[in-house]
């Protein structure tokens, strides 16, 4: 079992996170609740996600020098808008004044019209600061359309109401073993995993 230290100040995020490793054997704590403090995360890019994700490990991992560091970032990806979302996401839901799940879903809905080509899909990508100051970076999609309606379930919620995968589902309505083989973020994190163990 691997215990990361998951450096986002994101509470939705930090459970899902949570309940992904748990279910995959591993054990994942915010770091707020090991340092005792939220801090002030450095500003993002707006093109990488790799240097996203890097850049916040790297950042409690001073903080936290002696732990495994965690960190993500994802984007939203829609085949019809390609110009639209990506690594700017969250800032573009900000900027439009759409704030909360429920706004963000709907506004994603309202974009699509029955001729809009709905493939789409939410890109994950973690980076690892191990103790020894090494960096491991993976990536893993979720999600290959948008359905047409939204359908929530007990374990994962966000924009995984929406993300339909390739067995039909969306993220969210999955049962847990489900969602470990199709999310994003477990994906991602199955990937880092065997890199630490090759």
């Amino acid at each position: 079992m691997m215990e990361f230290i998951f450096a986002s100040n994101n509470s939705a995020k930090t459970a899902e996170m949570t309940i992904l490793a748990e279910k995959m054997g591993h054990r994942v704590i915010n770091y707020r609740d090991v340092l005792g403090r939220e801090l002030k995360f450095p500003a993002e890019t707006t093109d990488s996600q790799v240097e996203n994700a890097r850049i916040k490990a790297n950042f409690v991992h001073q903080y936290l020098p002696d732990c495994w560091v965690l960190a993500d970032d994802t984007g939203l990806y829609l085949q019809a808008f390609p110009n639209r979302f990506g690594v700017t996401s969250s800032r573009e839901f900000k900027d439009l004044g759409v704030l909360g799940t429920e706004a963000e879903i709907a506004y994603i809905q309202s974009l699509y019209h029955s001729e809009e080509d709905r493939s789409a899909y939410l890109l994950a990508v973690l980076a690892l600061c191990t103790p020894a100051g090494q960096m491991f970076l993976a990536e893993g999609r979720g999600g290959v359309r948008i359905a047409e309606e939204a359908h929530s379930g007990p374990y994962i919620g966000g924009l995984d109401d929406i993300m339909e995968a390739e067995n039909g589902k969306t993220l969210s309505e999955m049962s847990l073993d489900e969602v470990v083989a199709y999310h994003d973020r477990s994906r991602a994190l199955k990937n880092i995993i065997e890199q630490i163990q090759l």
